[in-house]
């Protein structure tokens, strides 16, 4: 009968629906936030799997809306990690070679590629046209005078450098050189008791917007989300369905808990002693409310600044800044100092609430 076929095929729409609809909003909503990813190729899809029916999506759009006017965290994700190999020329930190350092790009004469400037030597083969007129000169005394040029090495020439492949770390002055691969992130993320509510919005901003710039640059990123002694959570953030649905999970639940920081800077110094992991740098999320490192956490935090280039950067979470946090990371932002992130951080703080995991 009609009525009966009708009522079937609503049926069928109905739970066509149900089954595609969560799937289809999630796809659109990573999409929107890091384009084409693993997670929505055709190959293997299953749109009754558990990932797409995860509570973690409904965060994850609410932040993405507010990641878009987020210029300055989107500056600071790409400017964390240390780059290395060749491509276009761009302003970034130089680089002096230094032994038992991770490999990297430094200036040197010994492959003379290109000229960069003017400079004093005795190198005949570089002199300007104007030192060669002093040595062809008819008169004596300007024959002696290059003799005395190039025997103190003064001779005006061309400087011809290149780039080698060698090991260095990062200096603090800046210089037009080779562009390379931004090196990976690590994430250390607040998650106390204190961060809840305003700041626990920003908090899963920022990791948010960590895995978006991971994303589109190609280069890893990790989350080490901490709260009380021994409490730390890992989540190696990226595209995978695994991946996904854990930081969903993430996503879903609230911050909760007492703070100890030596536990993640600890996890963090060991990631940054395999290779894959040397050029990364690590990124300091907090209220600031955290206690001091043991003193051999913050002279490991000294090693590898200095013998790896390491950069520590804060991003503190409210107007608070303490010592604890100044030992750590010298370089801080505070979310409440004006800009996009300030915006955010007052529109967070009627407090959001999630589901307490």
């Amino acid at each position: 009968q009609p009525d009966a076929r009708e009522q079937l095929a609503q049926q069928l729409v109905e739970e066509f629906r149900e089954q595609w609809e969560p799937a289809v909003d999630a796809v659109d909503a990573m999409d929107a936030m890091v384009g084409r990813s693993e997670l929505d190729s055709a190959e293997g899809f299953d749109a009754s799997h558990s990932v797409w029916r995860n509570k973690g999506w409904q965060e994850l759009k609410a932040l993405s809306r507010r990641l878009e006017q987020l210029v300055e965290l989107r500056e600071l994700v790409r400017s964390l990690g240390r780059g290395s190999g060749r491509g276009p020329l761009r302003e970034a930190p130089a680089e002096e070679e230094r032994p038992g350092c991770p490999e990297g790009l430094v200036k040197s004469g010994l492959v003379p590629e290109e000229t960069s400037g003017i400079f004093q030597s005795d190198a005949i083969s570089r002199m300007l046209p104007a030192e060669a007129a002093l040595l062809t000169s008819g008169r004596r005394a300007l024959r002696l005078l290059w003799h005395a040029r190039r025997a103190e090495r003064r001779l005006m020439g061309y400087e011809l450098v290149g780039w080698l492949d060698e090991e260095s770390r990062l200096l603090e002055e800046q210089e037009i050189r080779p562009s390379g691969e931004l090196g990976p992130i690590i994430v250390c993320l607040d998650t106390s008791g204190s961060m809840m509510g305003a700041r626990e919005t920003v908090a899963k901003a920022v990791t948010l917007e960590c895995l978006r710039g991971a994303h589109l640059q190609r280069r890893p990123c990790y989350l080490y989300a901490f709260s009380g002694p021994g409490q730390v959570q890992e989540l190696e953030l990226g595209t995978s369905r695994e991946a996904m649905a854990r930081l969903l999970d993430f996503l879903a639940c609230s911050f909760d808990g007492g703070t100890d920081v030596d536990s993640p800077l600890e996890r963090s110094l060991e990631r940054l002693g395999e290779r894959e992991w040397s050029r990364a740098d690590i990124l300091m999320v907090t209220d600031g409310e955290i206690p001091q490192a043991k003193p051999s956490l913050r002279e490991g935090v000294r090693e590898a600044q200095e013998r790896l280039g390491l950069r520590v950067h804060a991003l503190l979470v409210g107007d608070r800044s303490t010592g604890q946090i100044e030992e750590i990371a010298p370089t801080s932002t505070s979310s409440a100092a004006g800009g996009s992130l300030s915006k955010l951080w007052s529109e967070a703080r009627p407090a959001s609430q999630g589901t307490r995991g």
